[in-house]
């Protein structure tokens, strides 16, 4: 009996020892937290007693630092570019109506000749049309990547609708003397899109192909596995691996004084509209070559 009791002791003995090294390890793992939470340190939370589910708690609270960290991140490059993209529609609608408003004030003259009041009238006119495609866009964006914007996605033929797009820039192409070379697979290509949208996304990165192209055009339009990839690529010696890296961000142009006529607005504008249709829109610049990637995946009947 002696001995029973003496095991006894001990098994009581090792389980208050192993409360208390528990109750000490949960009062050192709250101190780290708190310290985290308090800025008063940035490490992930670290344990002193080998056990399994002490193990498991430390991983998942860690996860959540990870988590916490990451989101931070996200704030803070949010913030950055809701502010830059404040500066930027600052400028690009202040440039337009600081020119209406001066070529306004110009008419105003009494001693102005007819030549000048009809240049200066088709100044307001180019910055008024100016103005209203900057509304127009900014309009978009915020209607696109709204989480209550839906689209009506059906099967739809790509090729007819690429084609369709196409033949409305022939004559932009031809002023640019750009020849594209169109590589258009024959087939039908059915997707799940919505018309209105695609035709849309088409037309930004077309339009974005004959603003910046400086040479070779290609587009090409085929079949991958279960995939239909849609290529854009044209040389642009001008652009960088950040300019790439930026290309969909919201006002961002690769002209760094902003004294284009474009909003940057619209591949960001496309890459919203891919999202919506479960497909993608990428870009790689190759030898000095830029290539914009369309796909969607094809579901299998």
């Amino acid at each position: 009996m002696i001995y029973i009791a003496i095991v006894a002791v001990l098994l009581m003995f090792i389980v208050l020892l192993r409360l208390v090294m528990i109750k000490k390890e949960i009062r050192r793992l709250s101190r780290q937290v708190e310290r985290y939470h308090q800025g008063l340190s940035g490490k992930k939370v670290d344990i002193a007693l080998l056990d399994k589910d002490f193990e498991q708690l430390a991983e998942s609270i860690n996860q959540l630092i990870d988590l916490s960290v990451q989101s931070n991140r996200d704030r803070i490059r949010s913030d950055r570019e809701l502010r830059q993209a404040i500066a930027n529609m600052s400028h690009d609608l202040r440039t337009p109506l600081t020119s209406i408003i001066g070529y306004a004030k110009l008419l105003g003259a009494s001693t102005v000749v007819e030549d000048k009041r009809r240049e200066y009238t088709s100044m307001i006119q180019n910055a008024a049309n100016r103005l209203h495609t900057l509304l127009h866009d900014f309009f978009d964006l915020s209607l696109v990547q709204s989480s209550d914007y839906q689209l009506q996605l059906e099967p739809m033929p790509l090729n007819g609708l690429l084609w369709e797009v196409l033949t409305g820039f022939y004559d932009q192409f031809n002023e640019r003397q750009l020849q594209p070379d169109l590589q258009i697979a024959e087939d039908p290509l059915m997707a799940n899109v919505d018309a209105s949208a695609v035709k849309r996304v088409f037309e930004n990165l077309i339009s974005n192909v004959i603003r910046h192209a400086t040479g070779e055009v290609s587009i090409s339009l085929k079949g991958e596995g279960n995939q239909i990839v849609l290529i854009f690529k044209n040389k642009a010696a001008h652009l960088t691996g950040q300019d790439i890296d930026r290309l969909f961000d919201r006002f961002y142009t690769a002209d760094r004084s902003r004294a284009s006529r474009t909003t940057g607005l619209g591949l960001s504008i496309a890459q919203s509209l891919m999202l919506k249709m479960n497909g993608r829109l990428t870009a790689e610049l190759h030898n000095g070559y830029v290539e914009m990637r369309c796909e969607w995946t094809v579901q299998e009947s």
